[in-house]
């Protein structure tokens, strides 16, 4: 039977044009490569050269041989990369940047699939400043993958797209939603808001839309982060804008959340130097991406069937954190 050192042989040789080329190639005695290939013919029961004089020509058995052998090859190759992969996902460590508009806590929240899946590997997580930050330490190599809204100051940098942030008025316990609708922007003139200093693009953005609508924000609190944005709302000093997730977090908390006409949203996602990922932070890119299409898959069924968004997105977390407790406790006896 043949085997893959006698396919090698074949393969250098015609890659390399004779035997004496193909053995310094291979690093190997030419009487080595001369013997593999006599062997590999007498088991094919064919020749697959016409010898005339030291020089091999490929005959037509030869020839059909090339890209069975190369296939052949090219299969070994890529089962060796994928099991190497599968070493380098037993241990080690990935390291994630942040900004303010893409919370840590938010990325922590999406990591949790591939840390059950992965326990042994560490993830180191950074929050910076603001995007051109975060795409400076991505693109120096200090972080491997950067969580960023878009779009990004650079254009040196593979982009992973995961969705649109959605926005929404958190407002303190016990005020009135009206009539249960979004909210007009046009009416926030009296609305005493708090707002985050570090989130400097989302501001912009708020702002952005604000002046369209002719409204002067009332800036009751400048803090430094999205947390002490909710203790605000939970204490009943401010309203804020605050992304999906921790809207879902103040409601479950007493707050009244509501939508906003204009909706205000952000795309987001994740960045990377060009070229191939280690096997580990290409695996958490792909878990992190199927987690968040099936928890956006279902808020939008779920909206389909009528149900707000508050609502569907309460409902897919409930589900989602459900399944991933039943699938913790293992199979039952």
């Amino acid at each position: 039977m043949m085997d893959l050192r006698q396919l090698e042989y074949f393969l250098a040789i015609v890659e390399h044009g004779g035997v004496n080329r193909a053995a310094q190639h291979l690093h190997v005695a030419q009487a080595t490569l001369s013997q593999g290939i006599r062997q590999l013919e007498r088991e094919l029961k064919l020749t697959l050269f016409h010898r005339t004089g030291r020089n091999l020509v490929l005959n037509p058995a030869g020839q059909l041989l090339v890209e069975p052998a190369r296939r052949v090859l090219g299969d070994v190759v890529a089962a060796e990369d994928i099991m190497r992969g599968a070493r380098e996902l037993q241990v080690g460590s990935i390291t994630i940047g942040t900004m303010p508009e893409m919370s840590s806590e938010a990325v922590a929240a999406w990591s949790a699939s591939f840390t059950r899946l992965y326990p042994d590997i560490r993830i180191d997580l950074s929050e910076f400043p603001a995007a051109r930050e975060l795409c400076d330490e991505v693109l120096a190599g200090h972080c491997e993958l950067g969580f960023t809204t878009f779009p990004i100051p650079t254009d040196n940098l593979e982009r992973v797209e995961l969705g649109v942030q959605r926005l929404l008025l958190v407002r303190p316990p016990g005020t009135s939603s009206e009539t249960g609708g979004p909210f007009e922007l046009a009416r926030l003139h009296d609305v005493p808001l708090a707002v985050s200093n570090s989130a400097r693009r989302e501001n912009d953005i708020v702002t952005s839309i604000l002046r369209r609508e002719s409204v002067i924000p009332v800036v009751r609190a400048q803090v430094p982060n999205r947390h002490a944005q909710m203790t605000l709302v939970l204490n009943g000093a401010a309203s804020a804008f605050l992304p999906l997730r921790m809207a879902t977090a103040a409601h479950r908390l007493g707050a009244v959340v509501v939508e906003t006409s204009p909706e205000i949203r952000t795309p987001f996602g994740i960045v990377h130097r060009p070229g191939s990922l280690n096997p580990a932070a290409r695996s958490f890119v792909v878990q992190c991406h199927a987690d968040l299409a099936r928890r956006n898959a279902r808020i939008a069924e779920l909206q389909g069937a009528g149900a707000t968004l508050l609502d569907a997105a309460l409902t897919a977390d409930d589900e989602l954190d459900s399944r991933r407790h039943n699938t913790s406790k293992g199979p039952v006896d």
